[in-house]
């Protein structure tokens, strides 16, 4: 059975109601059923925009960066140990070798990474959240926001130093129930922006979208 608010007390009052039950305000015949606002469509919005930072690659960095200089250095250690000339000229080779060989692996899994970062984007409406991914062919998710149930944000100790986190959104969408959105800006601020975007959402509100 359709409600209005009684504009005297603020409660809820059938629409066949002559007066309200709480306060006794009276209405018309037909007025309670006039009174009871049209439902106007929420028009969608984007509140937010963004992909996972490179930073979350930082640590492949530190790695290469090791690489170069801890091996050759731990090879012409070793080196310095024996006196014969080629055994000490073969250790450094094949330090630096290794060096190269462990830097070229850790190069061509950043910039795989790099490329899934790049294609990774994050999108927050007043509506729903979409989740774009994919490097050669696309995939889009969303979460509709009136069936978002949790919101939590988490920063690693490295991560609060880069300023970078995670999102997680718990919902009751069956093909999506937890969803993580990876090595964002500000964290803490896009959680608050969902949260409130969810609670104005929980608010009986239509929705109108373009797609």
């Amino acid at each position: 059975m359709p409600v209005i608010t009684c504009p005297d007390c603020g409660k809820d009052v059938s629409t066949l109601a002559t007066a309200c039950p709480h306060c006794g305000h009276p209405f018309a015949p037909g007025s309670a059923a006039m009174a009871v606002p049209a439902a106007v469509p929420l028009a969608e919005e984007t509140l937010w925009k963004g992909s996972p930072s490179w930073r979350v690659l930082i640590g492949k960095v530190v790695v290469m960066i090791l690489a170069v200089i801890v091996i050759p250095a731990v090879a012409i250690f070793i080196a310095s140990q024996t006196a014969d000339l080629e055994m000490n000229s073969r250790i450094k080779t094949i330090g630096w070798l290794l060096a190269a060989a462990i830097v070229l692996w850790q190069l061509i899994a950043f910039l795989i990474a790099m490329l899934r970062l790049q294609s990774t984007h994050y999108t927050v409406t007043n509506q729903r959240i979409l989740i774009e991914q994919g490097m050669m062919s696309k995939s889009v998710n969303e979460i509709d926001l009136r069936s978002l149930d949790d919101t939590q944000f988490f920063q690693p100790f490295t991560e609060r130093l880069l300023g970078i986190g995670n999102v997680t959104l718990v919902s009751s969408d069956k093909t999506l129930p937890v969803t993580v959105l990876h090595g964002i800006h500000n964290p803490r601020n896009v959680r608050e922006t969902i949260r409130a975007a969810a609670y104005q959402v929980s608010q009986r509100q239509l929705f109108t979208r373009a797609t």
